[in-house]
């Protein structure tokens, strides 16, 4: 789960110069109050905000050379040739090329019937080049702050296109983005704050194929099948299907572009209520989510021959293969996606001389719906899946702590979701913390001075998981009413799919132990953190239901486990050099090992068969 500002978003859509912070959540107590949607950690992002300030404009541009390396070395026609001999005489076959014929490829005398191309050289550019610009302003006064930016970036593509086409697609991959961000102090007690920011990208293509059609066809055509273009200037194809070659595909067969565009629009307002107790706030913030989606295709195709030899006067006998299709424009895919999300936060914050006392309530729901079956229709029930995706839950978190030594955080997690039957669509998942920060003891800063903090801390939670699988409502059994399954041809009534009416949340236990310290006056900064997750009750389909059952197909269950378990840390050094540099060293790392503990399968013969089993944990084992 990624949060922007609260809200659920895309990394890949936002600016790095407009974040402000970034944490990443994993243990269960940290991850409790998102529900199911943090499940699998969290990743918070906090984006600038104005500030009571005079107006600051930053701007930016970046150039950027891409190479390509380690590109394969394809061999040329002559040699080309010579091996695909060796290859037939060693099979006891007839040599494929004559004495005449590798003379003419040698000496490059037919290039119309005996090329010499190098189709990556023709297509593909060993370099391209990559341009962003970034600007934004900030600033703000007593009543109201504003933080607004705008960024663009165009990346061209590894292709050569002949910019005299009037076919040019100018192959490449655009991205825009805008934010604004407006806080207002209605009251004393009162501020509101006014968010929006959007995304488009768009990636243009050859009109009818895709890039990696592209780097296919220039893989597998070798430099003798065709020319680029016959002398005669007639475009070639070539074998049983008429396939043609990825200069034809780049230059000749119009254009092709992708549109995505999102968009997002929240309000919030947070309300001190120091009339009733110091420290108690009051948040409650909506939103509304779109994105649209739209390829068009504008597709031609220019007449192409093939040429099988030449008449005794040296002229080129051409067979055309391909006759040329007009401009059409097709609408391949269009989509809407949108979705509305509320939310409420009660807080709780205050300090009693040495102790620290703090609560959260969390309420939030969301409804979201998209036309992408209405499109697209495969792997689809429309009746089903058209129906607005909704979730709702409510948490709470309790926090105490004494003299900021020892601390203790008590969490749950209440959260419904559509995927399961009436009666099991909430589920209860609680979660504790403590920690313990030794630093704050005199004793502890008079014998070990260069130790700056040490922070020790543990928890233990549960969370659950609803999104086990891409099906609608998988606990409802579907009834095809049009199945050809009467007397003499005529319809009847089929199971199209068994509902699984005993589904339950897949529930996971996240064990977690941290440490966190600074030394030498905070110059070495560290974190580590060891992990162990068991995943209980994952959803997968049934091996072993035996045909006789009579079942339409295999039904859902329950029935998978799995542990994961590892630690991961990071480490920062952090020098002055004078009063206006420093530099930042910083490095990391990652362990992390699965082992799946039940996975149902049919029956195998024999061990090395079973994609998992409990005796092979070690094979299962993937180190990141």
């Amino acid at each position: 789960l990624v949060l922007i500002d609260g809200l659920e978003g895309s990394l890949s859509q936002i600016d790095p110069a407009d974040i402000e912070s970034f944490s990443v959540l994993k243990d269960a107590s940290a991850t409790a109050v998102y529900g199911t949607r943090g499940a699998n950690g969290v990743v918070l992002v906090t984006t600038k905000r104005g500030e009571v300030d005079k107006l600051k404009i930053t701007g930016r541009a970046n150039l950027t050379v891409s190479h390509l390396q380690n590109m394969p070395e394809y061999l040329g026609a002559y040699d080309y040739a010579t091996l695909a001999n060796e290859a037939k005489l060693a099979r006891g076959e007839e040599a494929l090329y004559s004495p005449m014929a590798l003379d003419l490829i040698k000496y490059q005398l037919d290039p119309d019937l005996y090329p010499n191309v190098n189709w990556r050289d023709q297509i593909l550019n060993k370099n391209s080049l990559q341009q962003t610009y970034y600007m934004s302003a900030r600033g703000g006064g007593s009543v109201a702050r504003y933080f607004f930016s705008l960024g663009m970036s165009n990346e061209d593509a590894a292709y050569k296109q002949e910019k005299s086409s009037k076919y040019s697609t100018d192959v490449a991959y655009r991205t825009y983005n805008y934010r604004s961000n407006i806080d207002v102090n209605l009251t004393k007690t009162t501020t509101a704050y006014l968010g929006t920011e959007g995304y488009l990208s768009e990636k243009t293509e050859p009109g009818n194929v895709s890039t990696d059609a592209l780097w296919s066809a220039q893989q597998r055509l070798t430099p003798l099948t065709i020319p680029l273009q016959y002398s005669t200037g007639e475009l070639p194809a070539w074998g049983a299907n008429n396939e043609y070659s990825p200069y034809v595909m780049l230059n000749h067969t119009g254009k092709a572009k992708w549109r995505r565009f999102t968009n997002k629009v929240t309000l919030a307002v947070t309300q001190d209520l120091p009339f009733i107790t110091k420290g108690l706030k009051l948040r409650a913030q909506i939103a509304y989510d779109s994105e649209s989606y739209l390829k068009e295709i504008r597709k031609v195709l220019p007449e192409m021959y093939y040429a099988s030899g030449r008449t005794v006067d040296g002229t080129l006998i051409m067979r055309k293969v391909v006759d040329a299709q007009t401009a059409t424009y097709n609408k391949d895919e269009e989509s809407q996606w949108n979705k509305l999300h509320f939310e409420s936060t009660l807080n709780y914050d205050r300090a009693f001389g040495d102790h620290r006392v703090g609560g959260l309530v969390y309420y939030y729901m969301s409804s979201y719906q998209s036309t992408w079956c209405d499109i697209h229709g495969y792997n689809c029930n429309v009746n089903v899946d058209n129906v607005p995706k909704r979730y709702q839950g409510l948490s709470g978190r309790l926090t105490y702590g004494f003299r900021d030594t020892y601390m203790i955080d008590l969490n749950f997690g209440y959260t419904g979701s559509e995927n399961f039957q009436k009666g099991r669509r909430f589920g209860f998942f609680p979660s504790v913390a403590l920690g313990w920060v030794p630093t704050n003891y005199d004793f502890v800063r008079e014998t070990l001075p260069w130790l700056s903090f040490l922070k020790i801390r543990g928890s233990w939670g549960s969370v659950g998981n609803d999104r086990i699988t891409n099906k609608r409502f998988p606990y409802l059994t579907i009834m095809n009413e049009n199945a050809n399954k009467g007397w003499n041809g005529s319809s009847g009534v089929t199971e199209q799919s068994v509902g699984a009416d005993n589904l339950q949340w897949e529930k996971a236990i996240k064990l977690d132990l941290g440490i966190e310290g600074k030394l030498f006056n905070e110059q070495v900064d560290f974190t580590v953190d060891f992990f162990r997750d068991t995943r209980n009750d994952i959803f997968q389909q049934r091996t072993m239901v035996p045909d006789y059952i009579g079942l339409a197909e295999q039904p859902f269950g329950n029935v998978g486990s799995m542990v994961s378990y590892g630690a991961d840390g990071n480490i920062s050094f952090t020098q002055d050099i004078g009063k206006d540099f420093s530099f930042t060293l910083r490095g990391n790392f990652t362990y992390t090992a699965n082992m799946v503990k039940n996975w149902e399968e049919a029956f195998q013969k024999y061990s090395y068969c079973l994609l998992y089993t409990s005796d092979a944990a070690d094979d299962r084992i993937s180190v990141d």
